[in-house]
């Protein structure tokens, strides 16, 4: 089980709880840590940023979403907001262990994306597709094109978050690493921003620099998840690292 830098950050955590206790346990850990820090019982927007790219952060923001889907009445909604999803062409994806990038079927690719929803006034439900390989999580695409961040306008964007919150406890953001700009101006839409760095690759310095990137931009890092790689185990090493 992962190590957790601050004792507070973690009050009683429920491992062998209900359908929790079949997910990783450092998820688990991950998930109460965030839920520790929260001051009220509002929906929650959290995005999920890596310094730099190939740090695992879908792995991370998938394997934390799948928890808070499973501890959620409601639906808990993971949104890509890299473009991933549509660079990858219109391959479909076939279900994968838990902790991985959410299983997503290939009429996906092709569906409205949460911005199409507000440009057009549809309802979110056409946006939102049910993710195969798991209970109560939706997974939906923020927008078209490889950085779909950059045609949504600072107001459009909050005006989608603001309905998100109406909808779902928790959503989800895996965004694109720090060193896209957008990605880090996101971090001010959003309740909390976690960085995901890997062990042994990422940099004090580059951790740094993108803390206060976020932070210069109006977000706040609410944590720093060690990746620790072929384990795929995240250590919450907290906001002062």
């Amino acid at each position: 089980m992962p190590d957790v830098a601050e004792p507070r950050a973690v009050g009683p955590v429920r491992v062998g709880i209900g359908a929790i206790a079949r997910h990783d346990p450092a998820f688990v850990q991950l998930y109460y840590a965030i839920e520790a820090r929260r001051t009220s019982s509002t929906p929650l927007v959290i995005q999920f940023i890596s310094p730099t790219p190939g740090t695992g952060a879908s792995t991370v923001a998938s394997g934390y979403a799948r928890v808070a889907a499973d501890d959620c009445s409601e639906p808990v909604l993971y949104v890509d907001c890299s473009g991933a999803a549509e660079s990858q062409g219109s391959r479909s994806q076939g279900s994968r262990s838990q902790g991985s990038r959410p299983a997503i079927v290939q009429e996906g690719i092709n569906a409205p994306t949460l911005s199409d929803t507000l440009r057009h006034d549809l309802p979110l439900s056409d946006a939102t597709l049910a993710v195969r390989d798991a209970n109560n999580l939706l997974w939906a695409r923020l927008g078209p094109g490889a950085r779909p961040l950059l045609a949504m306008g600072a107001d459009r964007l909050q005006a989608l978050l603001d309905k998100l919150r109406a909808h779902h406890p928790v959503v989800v953001l895996d965004s694109p690493s720090a060193n896209v700009p957008e990605a880090a101006a996101l971090s001010r839409y959003c309740d909390g921003s976690v960085l995901v760095v890997a062990a042994g690759r990422t940099r004090q310095s580059e951790i740094e620099e993108a803390r206060t990137m976020i932070e210069r931009l109006g977000g706040q890092t609410v944590g720093i998840v060690l990746n620790r790689e072929r384990l795929y185990r995240p250590r919450l090493l907290g906001r002062g690292h």
